[in-house]
Order: structure tokens, then sequence, then C-alpha cells
């Protein structure tokens, strides 16, 4: 019974170390844990605070919002230099000189609605109201002078879309198809025609036969 018992007590303090060996080992791999889990989570703040700062090219965009449309990145018409038609001087000025009008000078051309340069999409239609203005340097004496300017399409597509029977202009100049060269030498004809400084040089001609 003695050695017994001694030996119980003899025991007993190896198993009281082994029980502090095992509860330190815990308290050890609970610590690792934690460390682990404080550190894993110091890692994910890490990330998120670092794509706040730039790694989100959306800025405050949110996720689902959907992506610009390319013609919203182009710039803007009013950034991109727009070419102008040439204006009515611009025209005039770049008409040959004409011999058969003498000095008159044709100061500018323009049409109504269309623009002389480029003219019509389709040459084959065309009609519209030609505004010329004339300058006579001798008598320093300027006035306007307006024509009627259309193709037979052109006519024809008036007719249909105003339904009427039959057109009547005065000053009518009628040409197969748009052609500014054309037009200009049939209004220089129209203007020997109407002019009163020609009729008298041409009554004078006939008279000097």
């Amino acid at each position: 019974m003695v050695n017994s018992d001694f030996r119980s007590c003899a025991r007993a303090p190896v198993q009281f170390f082994r029980m502090v060996a095992a509860l330190s080992t815990a308290a050890d791999d609970v610590l690792r844990l934690f460390v682990l889990v404080a550190i894993g989570g110091a890692l994910l703040a890490l990330g998120r605070w670092s794509s706040r700062l730039g790694g989100n090219p959306g800025g405050d965009s949110p996720p689902n919002a959907p992506s610009p449309d390319v013609k919203e990145l182009q710039p803007d018409d009013d950034s991109v230099p727009q070419t102008w038609p040439p204006g009515a001087e611009e025209i005039a000025a770049s008409f040959p000189f004409d011999p058969l009008l003498g000095r008159i000078q044709i100061k500018k051309f323009f049409f109504k609605k269309l623009d002389a340069i480029p003219g019509p999409d389709d040459p084959d239609v065309f009609a519209d109201e030609l505004q010329l203005q004339l300058y006579d340097p001798d008598s320093d004496h300027g006035w306007w002078q307006s024509y009627f300017v259309a193709t037979p399409q052109g006519l024809g597509t008036i007719l249909r879309e105003k339904s009427w029977r039959y057109l009547y202009a005065p000053e009518m100049i009628v040409v197969p198809r748009y052609d500014l060269e054309e037009i200009r030498r049939a209004v220089v004809s129209r203007i020997m025609a109407d002019h009163e400084f020609f009729k008298d040089k041409k009554e004078a001609e006939e008279e000097a036969l």
C-alpha cells in the first residue's frame, strides 16, 4: 500500500506537468489562430483601402453602371472646325472675266435656298431663285436682278408637289442640269437682253450700219 501510494504521489506531478504542457500547447494554437485571423482581416482591409484610392478606374460610378458610348467620348461638334460654303461675294469674284458684260460687274451671286457651291445633290433636279447684285463703275450705279433658274425635272417636281397645272415666271432660265458655269453664261445673256445699256449699245451699232 505504501509503495502504491508513493507511486501515485510520484506520478501526480508528472501528470500535472503534462496537463500544463497540453494546455500551453492549446493556448499557443489558439493564439496562433487568433494572430492568423487578425493578419487576414488586416490584409483584407488594406486591399479594400487601396482599391478605393486608385484600384477602381470607375471612380464613383456604381459597378453595374453602363459603359460610356464611344460617341460621347468624341469631341463636340463645336470643337471641330466646320467648312462653310463660299459666300455670294466669293462666288461672284471666282467668275472669269466675260467681255460680253463689258465693265458691268457681278458683285454678288447666290440662290435663295441652295448654296451655289456645291449645288444640289442631284444636278438633274433643281429649281431655285437666283439673286444677283450688279454694278456699273462708269455710272457708279448698282442694282439687284433676280432669275428663277430650274431644270426640267426640277420644274416637274414643283408641279407635282404643289399640284399645279402650269408654272409661269417672267424671269426664268431653264438649263438641262445644274452646272454653275452654264448658269453664269445664261445669266450673262439675260443681262445683255434685259439691261438698257446693252439695248442702247445694240441700237447704236445698228444705226451705224
